[in-house]
């Protein structure tokens, strides 16, 4: 199995259009210990020659652009792409899809809740409906045309996002993670960007992986107060925070295989290569994911 990061900041990217942060200046800088970031979103292949997206990012024209692996055939649209797989319907992860509405030669996949929630109030994704199928939670389905990844999407701990609050505080379908096992060799990816705890069915999804990408969005509950008065802390937003007794660092401390952060947010200092932080994150054993990233398992 491949895998290329496409993005690995949360939604808005690094630096964010409209914030005046410290990592966000030194990125628009230019400062190589705070390299730009695009937002979130991870391609998988069998072969190296098809490939597979977990999410769409609002980035995705550019991450296409900069991946050769997904560029079409010289003379033709034909772009090796397969599936497109969302784990929820926050716009950082779906937004994408209307950049890919010029044509349909993938399909999208998604829980029925996520396909619902985006066809039903925002009839601009119907353009892509055709293309659209629905899995149940923990149902099998083969990611690639060959048949050699086989996918599920599987309940995690999460929130309805905030456009859709109106409709529902919370459902098992609205926050997933997704598990990809190759079935030539039985190692599996697990994909987890938003991840508001880490229960029993998570730490034994995560344990069981030899490749994680985990949600890593704050390094603390309540960084984001720092920059907005009165927000809203980590969990609230969806989101374990890295550090403390109960962050998901000190669960990723030790489980076999190699573990990454993803969907990091412009405020968390691990973004900075030289901080104490990311030096804690690499200590513990785990990888902060950077765009371009490429891995085999």
């Amino acid at each position: 199995m491949r895998i290329r990061v496409l993005g690995s900041a949360a939604g808005g990217g690094l630096p964010q259009w409209n914030c005046g942060g410290p990592n966000s200046v030194r990125a628009r800088a230019g400062d190589p210990d705070v390299p730009a970031r695009t937002q979130p979103s991870l391609a998988i292949s069998a072969d190296g020659e098809r490939w597979s997206l977990v999410n769409a990012s609002p980035d995705v024209r550019q991450q296409l652009a900069d991946f050769p692996g997904l560029h079409p055939r010289p003379g033709t649209r034909d772009l090796p792409l397969d599936s497109v797989v969302l784990t929820n319907a926050d716009l950082d992860h779906v937004v994408g899809l209307l950049v890919l509405r010029e044509a349909l030669p993938y399909r999208v996949v998604s829980t029925a809740f996520v396909r619902d929630g985006l066809l039903d109030h925002n009839a601009c994704f119907r353009l892509i409906e055709p293309a659209w199928g629905t899995v149940a939670l923990d149902e099998p389905f083969s990611l690639d045309r060959k048949g050699e990844l086989e996918a599920k999407l599987f309940p995690v701990p999460g929130k309805v996002p905030g456009w859709l609050g109106g409709l529902a505080t919370n459902h098992p379908g609205a926050t997933t993670g997704l598990r990809v096992t190759d079935l030539r060799s039985g190692r599996r990816l697990v994909y987890a960007p938003g991840l508001r705890e880490l229960d029993a069915g998570t730490r034994a999804e995560l344990a069981a992986a030899d490749l994680r990408f985990v949600d890593g969005t704050f390094w603390t509950a309540d960084e984001l107060l720092a920059m907005r008065p009165g927000a809203p802390d980590a969990r609230a937003m969806g989101h374990v925070p890295i550090s403390g007794p109960d962050g998901s660092l000190a669960a990723l401390s030790g489980l076999p295989g190699r573990s990454f952060y993803v969907h990091v947010n412009n405020t968390n200092p691990i973004l900075d290569r030289a901080s104490p932080e990311a030096a804690r994150v690499r200590e513990a054993g785990v990888e902060i994911a950077e765009d371009g990233a490429e891995l085999e398992l």
